[in-house]
């Protein structure tokens, strides 16, 4: 970990586990569609260290070693984003102390960006729901910004999509810190020359993300805004 004040011109979050609370809902859509196969379900707290690599991995996790054919795989894709569509709104929430995070974000000027390893369909459809405008105290969603899991492209901990999002965002990555709450997340940072922050709120404690190689590390969302605020505003 540094010590040193960093200069911090733009923000990419991961999305699961790091801005939103959504593993409950992760969990019941996945055990619906294991459910429906005739494959054992997990209790949904499980849910919390099985997810982070994507949605294909996650359906590795579950299913039994002698089911994971092409065919079955993309039987349980099927079954999950068709449950998943329909409940993901049930239980997900923003973690307590985001909201202000984010406004904090955007009073210092921060550009901000979300890249996760989600499907880019219900990246974009959260995204939507959960930041706009009049929820923040803003006059637009500020994640315009922002990818998921797309075909043909690299997940997470692979720095393409990272490097992507900083020309989009017009800074450089070293100005740019990664904000995550698995080691993949510190992994991406750290790959794409970025400052790595681990977000011990969510579904890794503080001693893996530290032990992951963390720039930083912090347990609330409010300790890492009370931090930037400390910053002095980057030109």
């Amino acid at each position: 970990m540094v010590t040193e004040h960093p200069k911090i011109k733009a923000i990419i979050f991961d999305l699961d586990g790091t801005l939103i609370d959504s593993y409950h809902d992760i969990g019941i859509a996945m055990n619906k569609a294991l459910h429906s196969c005739g494959y054992k379900t997990f209790p949904v707290e499980d849910y919390k260290g099985f997810i982070g690599n994507g949605l294909h991995e996650l359906i590795l996790k579950v299913l039994p070693s002698t089911a994971q054919t092409k065919k079955k795989t993309e039987e349980i894709t099927e079954l999950f984003n068709k449950y998943y569509d329909l409940a993901w709104r049930d239980n997900t929430r923003l973690f307590p102390g985001m909201l202000y995070l984010i406004q904090m974000c955007i009073s210092r000027r921060n550009k901000v960006a979300i890249l996760s390893n989600k499907p880019h369909y219900f990246t974009k459809a959260m995204i939507r729901f959960f930041f706009r405008g009049k929820l923040i105290n803003h006059t637009k969603n500020p994640f315009g910004i922002y990818s998921g899991e797309q075909k043909d492209k690299p997940l997470k901990p692979d720095p393409t999509i990272a490097l992507e999002l900083a020309e989009r965002l017009k800074v450089k990555p070293e100005h740019i810190a990664f904000i995550g709450d698995t080691d993949v997340d510190i992994q991406t940072a750290k790959n794409a020359g970025m400052i790595s922050i681990g977000a011990a709120w969510g579904y890794r404690s503080a001693d893996e993300l530290k032990k992951a190689g963390a720039d930083y590390v912090f347990n609330t969302p409010t300790e890492l805004a009370t931090m930037l605020n400390t910053l002095p505003n980057c030109p």
